[in-house]
């Protein structure tokens, strides 16, 4: 996104804070402290002073991104500066231009410790203040920042090298006129010479008299501004997120709350839920079996009816039905007497039970009449009994019972 859709919070020359929306049609306003804007619970970005932001411009071999950032790494560790790559990064470098053979950058690198007053949790990306703010070209530029005089050099107009040259808002003529003209030596020696041919004095408060003889002393034209404006067109969609380690576990630990926070409301509507379909099922069956229970006790008494009758008619089975009267069943017996070897002595019907008693030639042949009641289609209506039979006088007696299967 660009910048113009974040909120900026910038150093003002004194000890205050500016915010500002390059959206906003109502000019900015003055803060006391940053932990104001954290109060109104809104993400910003935090422009930082060069006493929480070192901006260092380096001139490097053309390479692609990832070795680039392997080289500032190795640059800066050369001069003291531990630089923290991925995810923890505490640096973040911009690539001012490119030509064939060289690559010009510039490097902010957050400083350890970090102010504690500027560890801010709702703060969304850290940057140098003079980043977000546009240089004139060919100028160095002297502006204050939380009372200390920092010195800067654009490139482009972009931020290319700042660095604080007097930790009070004061300072004398020839300790600026030598810091100056250091400088400038230094910075034409990486991007070219006579690059810079101005000096731009930021703020309100710069004396006309120190003005003249800072021109004279240092042979370049002098001017002065009421403060920079800001960059409102800078595009950040490609910045690497730059975060303090201390405000990046701040944020890890309020998303896992939250996360803890969404799963525990969640896990509440579940329980809720269930408990609702439970309860609801529950009524649901008691409804049912109410209704269930009705239709039984509507129907009881017509069904003790129904198993009267049928207990009836099956008590009267034995008179009703042809297949059990008893000459129909005396008949059947008969038919499977063999033409001789057995006289039926007696033949007895009583309820559902028949009883033959008789005599026959062997006792093999009484066994084979027995066996023949049981296979008869009409007679294994009854279970009989297989005694063995009892041989006397030449004769085998035998009796069996059949009784009626439910």
């Amino acid at each position: 996104m660009s910048i113009a859709a974040s909120t900026l919070l910038l150093p003002a020359p004194d000890a205050t804070w500016r915010l500002w929306k390059p959206k906003a049609t109502s000019a900015d306003h003055s803060v006391d402290t940053p932990a104001e804007v954290q109060a109104k619970g809104k993400p910003f970005v935090i422009g930082l002073p060069a006493t929480a932001c070192r901006s260092i411009g380096l001139i490097l071999p053309n390479a692609d991104h990832a070795v680039l950032e392997q080289i500032i790494i190795t640059q800066l560790d050369r001069r003291g500066l531990k630089l923290v790559g991925g995810i923890d990064r505490n640096f973040r470098w911009h690539l001012l231009s490119q030509t064939a053979s060289s690559a010009t950058v510039s490097v902010d690198v957050l400083v350890d410790p970090f102010p504690a007053d500027l560890a801010l949790s709702q703060a969304s990306d850290y940057t140098a203040a003079l980043r977000l703010q546009s240089l004139p070209a060919g100028q160095i530029v002297i502006t204050e920042e939380q009372g200390s005089l920092v010195l800067a050099a654009g490139y482009q107009g972009k931020l290319y090298h700042s660095h604080i040259i007097s930790p009070s808002a004061t300072m004398a003529l020839d300790d600026m006129t030598q810091e100056i003209m250091l400088a400038r030596l230094a910075l034409e020696g990486d991007l070219g010479e006579s690059l810079f041919s101005g000096i731009v004095l930021a703020g309100q408060t710069w004396d006309k008299i120190l003005v003249e003889s800072l021109q004279d002393s240092t042979g370049m034209t002098v001017r002065t501004v009421p403060q920079l404006p800001p960059h409102a067109d800078l595009e950040t969609q490609s910045w690497p997120k730059l975060l303090p380690t201390v405000v990046r576990e701040a944020q890890r630990s309020a998303a896992r709350r939250g996360k803890l926070m969404r799963a525990g409301v969640l896990g509440g509507l579940l329980a809720v839920s269930l408990a609702f379909l439970a309860f609801a099922y529950l009524r649901s069956q008691e409804s049912h079996a109410a209704q269930l229970q009705s239709s039984v006790d509507a129907t009881t008494a017509p069904a003790a009816k129904v198993r009267q009758t049928a207990d009836m008619w099956k008590s009267l089975a034995p008179a009703i039905e042809p297949r059990r009267y008893p000459m129909v069943l005396l008949a059947e017996v008969t038919k499977l007497m063999p033409p001789s070897g057995i006289v039926i002595r007696r033949f007895q019907l009583k309820d559902n039970e028949i009883d033959i008693q008789g005599e026959a030639r062997d006792a093999q042949t009484a066994v084979q009449f027995m066996e023949d009641l049981q296979k008869h289609p009409v007679l294994s209506r009854y279970t009989w009994s297989k005694p063995s039979p009892n041989v006397r006088d030449g004769a085998a007696q035998f009796r069996t019972q059949g009784k009626a299967q439910p």
